[in-house]
């Protein structure tokens, strides 16, 4: 028999007595209690309860009841009327959800209805390796005359201290758990916010993630472009477990990358052909490594190639391409090259900051010898954080040299230090070069084979007299162009 039953007989004995001695039996129940506040308390599994107490006049004590199906049934007693706490040392709470209703209980026997009902949290997880989560879920912490404010969720990974993950508002009841890592073990319990700065917690349940390892870093080395060709080069995380990947383009105006191959390896680094692709446009490149389900689990960093444009104006050549996007380390330093007839050679240097470039065709047509002006941008990737240094080379891009000839009609030999020579002007340097200049009878004055020969007036060491004298001009061009010209020159002498 329990202490309460025990206590009622007594109490009912008592008003036996009473009412045989004439006086009136007290049958009226106390005013019940308010239930505020109720917790599990993880570390031992004793659920806490506190409530106000019942304004009735004749409390004896309260009595502490499970509350299921709308019905309450006594877990115990307390006689005594100050108690506004309880602590159940025989809760479950840890393994299922329970919820707690009192009543006031007086000196006659009287018990008061129930009170409001409040819950504990119940929480449950389950990983989802699929989308790299934990979920947890929870019952509602209901029935409180508190204001609920939110629910702060808190996580330990592999034994280590409790830390804060998120929160959520008072409607939400679940949380993703994202970036969860293989063969890590999260324990993980919710905090119910109150106003007054009270806080029911929940259990605390504990998972271990069996998954893949998927890469925590991916580097997209290089695009580069390799005899018409963008290439491309790929480092993974070693540690990584993942063995199936995506490579993905987009142009550089789209705004969705499409998938281009989908490849298996276990290696940390391959390389890659784009053969598809047309080297006269931009795209950028990122490598998606997948899990089991097929699911994206890392990105790499973008990748471009980078485009060249030359334009022949105003004897300039004006280069211009996209600064290469994007190295973890930034750019270190930017090459062009140049090809004027005798293959490829390094030309200058370039900052890292430029993407345009101005050459007067002056600086450089005595240094064509072929067909075509033809070049390169080519870049270094700083050190950056995984080590690594990629190298990219841009598209070709060529410009026809300018194969003119300028010859002057007049020219003044008399050593005043202006125009005291004669010769035609190229813009090139001919494979070969014959110049002749004669008087009118075409008695040869001047001959060269050497377009840096100047005639300075003069036949045979003596100054010729002014007047018109015949020139002809016969010349072949790097790109192979046969060039012949003839006109007059006047010879005008102060002396």
């Amino acid at each position: 028999m329990t202490s309460l039953f025990k206590k009622i007989i007594i109490l009912l004995l008592v008003s036996s007595v009473t009412h045989s001695a004439g006086a009136q039996a007290d049958i009226n129940p106390p005013v019940p209690p308010v239930l505020i506040y109720l917790t599990l308390h993880p570390e031992t599994g004793y659920t806490e309860l506190k409530w106000t107490k019942s304004p009735s006049p004749d409390v004896a004590g309260y009595v502490i009841y499970y509350f299921i199906n709308n019905e309450g049934f006594a877990i115990d007693t307390l006689f005594n009327p100050d108690a506004t706490s309880y602590f159940n040392t025989g809760s479950a709470a840890r393994f299922r959800e329970e919820k707690y209703v009192i009543a006031a209980l007086d000196s006659s026997g009287n018990v008061s209805p129930l009170s409001n009902p409040l819950n504990t949290i119940y929480l449950t997880v389950s990983a989802d390796t699929c989308l790299g989560i934990i979920r947890a879920d929870w019952n509602h912490y209901a029935g409180s005359p508190v204001n609920l404010i939110g629910y702060t969720i808190i996580v330990s990974e592999n034994n280590g201290s409790f830390y804060e993950k998120g929160t959520v508002n008072p409607g939400k009841n679940s949380f993703s758990i994202e970036n969860i890592e293989p063969g890590v073990s999260y324990c993980t319990t919710v905090r119910a916010l109150l106003e007054g700065g009270l806080i029911s917690s929940s259990n605390v349940t504990c998972l271990t993630v069996n998954m893949l390892r998927s890469p925590s870093w991916i580097n997209a080395d290089y695009a580069t472009v390799e005899d018409g060709i963008i290439k491309l080069s790929f480092t993974i995380d070693p540690l990584s477990e993942s063995t199936k990947y995506n490579i993905e383009r987009k142009a550089a105006a789209d705004p969705v990358y499409r998938v281009i191959k989908t490849l298996t390896t276990s290696s940390n680094s391959f390389s890659y052909s784009d053969t598809e692709a047309d080297v006269k446009n931009r795209y950028l490149y990122r490598l998606a490594s997948l899990n089991n389900c097929g699911n994206v689990t890392r990105y790499s960093n973008p990748a471009s190639n980078i485009l060249a444009d030359l334009v022949y104006e105003d004897n300039k050549l004006k280069l211009k391409w996209n600064k290469y996007y994007r190295w973890t380390g930034g750019i270190s330093e930017q090459t062009l090259y140049a090809d004027f007839g005798n293959g490829f050679a390094e030309f200058m240097s370039v900052s890292p900051a430029d993407s345009v470039l101005e050459i007067p065709y002056t600086d450089i047509m005595y240094s064509i010898a072929g067909k075509n002006l033809c070049f390169y941008i080519s870049a270094r990737e700083a050190p950056g954080q995984t080590g690594l240094q990629g190298f990219s080379k841009s598209n070709i891009v060529c410009a026809e040299p300018d194969e003119k000839i300028f010859v002057p009609n007049t020219f003044t030999p008399d050593n005043d230090g202006r125009n005291d020579f004669f010769s035609p002007v190229l813009s090139f340097s001919p494979v070969s070069y014959k110049l002749l200049i004669t008087d009118r009878r075409n008695n040869i004055i001047f001959e060269s084979s050497n377009p840096g020969d100047q005639w300075d007036g003069k036949n045979k060491g003596r100054h010729v007299p002014n007047g018109v004298y015949l020139w002809y001009l016969s010349a072949k061009t790097p790109s192979g162009r046969e060039i012949r010209k003839s006109g007059t020159i006047s010879v005008i002498r102060s002396f």
